[in-house]
């Protein structure tokens, strides 16, 4: 691969000849269901670099990916660089009210709190750190982060999910924005299987193209944030998800739409911004969570065998 950096404006530009630049007219396989359904949509220009990705979608399991690409080294990279730009993480743990929400619904599920639980992408391990008598575990591609989160107490695996061989299985799993950013699924799949105890709660949250946010932005020629490859790359479909899981042994028991808290284009604007913070906020914590309204979208499964 050549790379070149650029984190000027906080941006990870790569030229990388090996990247997608032109589109297909003709039905290509499916990166999901393999089927030969999926269409070309349109070009998405990538907030990372000068260049633009065929974005693509399945007539038949629904989902929209960006074509295959080893993006493995870009990742590592992104994620050096978010942990080296962010700032105020430390050893201090403050409460969240969005993973108290996760913690208190999990509970509920399992009707009881969990005695282990694995958080892939954990960062810092602050939703782990909202759980204190479980067994806590985290994956983290940051060494800064994982740095941190180690000094918090807790167990991390440093490495990407389908490369670490894990000696346990776990009650709890959590994929928290995770499953957009595989290059290939097959493997980072397989291995969720393999670690979640029977009985046991798979948490996934992911980016939704099936929600009318999205819809709205590309009525009016709008990049949703989302389409961000070559970080973002798959959109898997409710019928997708659900149907895959279903055939690895899983099945859905709750699943709810957010806004993701941080949706809000009045922040600067004083009066207006509170009351549209208020308005979101309703939405996400009442009946209007059911309705693909917003982009993250927050599935939980049972292991039944």
């Amino acid at each position: 691969m050549e790379n070149k950096k650029n984190l000027e404006g906080g941006r990870v530009l790569l030229t990388n000849r090996k990247f997608p630049q032109k589109e297909s007219k003709k039905h290509i396989p499916c990166k999901f269901c393999k089927k030969k359904r999926a269409i070309f949509l349109r070009n998405i220009e990538s907030p990372w670099m000068k260049r633009k990705f065929p974005l693509y979608f399945c007539k038949s399991c629904k989902s929209r990916f960006f074509k295959n690409i080893n993006n493995k080294k870009f990742l590592e990279s992104v994620y050096a660089l978010i942990a080296n730009t962010e700032k105020g993480y430390d050893l201090k743990f403050n409460i969240s009210s969005s993973w108290v929400k996760q913690r208190r619904i999990i509970q509920k599920i399992l009707g009881k709190n969990p005695d282990s639980i694995l958080d892939i992408g954990c960062k810092t391990g602050d939703f782990l750190m909202h759980f204190d008598n479980s067994f806590r575990e985290g994956v983290e591609l940051s060494k800064k982060h994982a740095k941190i989160a180690k000094k918090r107490g807790l167990y991390i695996y440093n490495n990407f999910l389908e490369d670490i061989n894990f000696k346990k299985k776990y009650e709890v799993v959590t994929a928290y924005a995770v499953l957009e950013h595989l290059d290939r699924h097959e493997k980072f799949m397989a291995q969720l299987k393999k670690i979640v105890r029977k009985k046991g709660l798979l948490v996934i949250m992911i980016p939704t193209s099936e929600c009318l946010k999205e819809k709205i932005l590309t009525f009016f020629n709008k990049r949703w944030i989302m389409y961000s490859p070559p970080e973002h790359l798959n959109f898997y479909s409710k019928k997708y998800l659900d149907n895959y899981l279903s055939s690895q042994g899983f099945k859905l028991v709750y699943r709810y739409w957010s806004s993701g808290e941080n949706f809000n284009h009045f922040s600067n604007v004083p009066f207006i911004g509170n009351l549209f913070k208020k308005i979101i906020n309703f939405m996400d914590n009442s009946f209007f969570n059911k309705i693909p309204i917003f982009d993250h979208m927050y599935s939980f499964y049972r292991k039944i065998n």
